[in-house]
C-alpha cells in the first residue's frame, strides 16, 4: 500500500511537470527561446523519468526506490525556493508531496515489498 501511494504521488508530480513543460513550449518568446525550449525539454524529460520510476515501484522493482527517494530529496530545496509571497502554496504543496513520497518509500512495509530478502530472518 505505501509503495502504491508513493508511486501515485510520483505520477502526479510527473503529470504536473509534463504539463508545465508543454505550457513552456507554447510560451516561447524570441528573446528567451533557448531558455524556454531547454526548460521544456528538462520538464518533459523529468516527467518521463518519474513515470518510469513510478512504473518500477508499481511492479515492485527494487531499483526504483533509490531514484524515487533521490528525486524527492532534490525536490525539497526546490519546494523551499517557492516559499514566500504568492508562490508559498506551491512550495508547501511540493514539500508535503515530496516528504510523503520519501516517508512512504522508507517505511518497513515498503522495504518488505521491494526487497523482501533483506528482512528475511531465515538466512
Amino acid at each position: 500500500m505505501t509503495v502504491r501511494v508513493g508511486a501515485g504521488l510520483l505520477v502526479l508530480i510527473a503529470l504536473v511537470s509534463g504539463v508545465m513543460g508543454i505550457l513552456e513550449v507554447f510560451n516561447v518568446r524570441p528573446e528567451r527561446a533557448v531558455v524556454a525550449i531547454g526548460s521544456a525539454i528538462l520538464l518533459v524529460g523529468y516527467a518521463a523519468a518519474l513515470l518510469v520510476v513510478a512504473r518500477g515501484l508499481l511492479r515492485l522493482r527494487p531499483w526504483s526506490r533509490g531514484p524515487a527517494v533521490a528525486t524527492q530529496v532534490v525536490q525539497l530545496p526546490v519546494a523551499y525556493s517557492f516559499l514566500g509571497g504568492a508562490t508559498t502554496w506551491i512550495g508547501v504543496a511540493l514539500g508535503v508531496v515530496s516528504i510523503t513520497v520519501i516517508v512512504c518509500l522508507v517505511l518497513p512495509a515498503s522495504t518488505r515489498a521491494l526487497v523482501p530478502h533483506l528482512l528475511d530472518s531465515s538466512e
